[in-house]
């Protein structure tokens, strides 16, 4: 039997993720920001595409801190989506690496777009 987690169980949860989302807009912008318009989605990215971060370890130890619990259902979320692919690297204990997919790499040129933006006005 699954383990139950919040009323559902485990198995429920990660289809849940998977499921794909009805769109609440045919606004291709407003259907990007339901996947990255929080602060913490594109920091992850910008990790992984820029910085090589790959481990779990590797994205806590990053500048901002991201919170643990917000990382892991981000990294859930990415995953699901297709941004990132999990590998398991470690068997004993077994450990996970994020590695970005191709879809994921198409998020280059936005964050690029986006430090430019940053860098001439903030």
């Amino acid at each position: 039997m699954d383990k139950q987690k919040n009323g559902a169980s485990i198995k429920d949860q990660s289809q849940a993720l998977a499921t794909p989302r009805v769109k609440r807009s045919e606004c291709g912008i407003a259907s990007a920001l339901d996947l990255i318009g929080d602060k913490w989605t594109l920091l992850i990215m910008r990790d992984a595409l820029f910085f090589d971060c790959r481990t779990f370890a590797d994205f806590c130890n990053r500048p901002e801190h991201i919170p643990t619990n917000l990382l892991s259902e981000r990294l859930k979320r990415l995953v699901a989506f297709g941004a990132l692919e999990k590998v398991a690297y470690q068997s004993k204990p077994q450990r996970f690496e994020y590695v970005p997919t191709t879809l994921g790499g198409e998020m280059k040129p936005l964050l690029k777009a986006l430090r430019a933006f940053g860098d001439a006005n903030l």
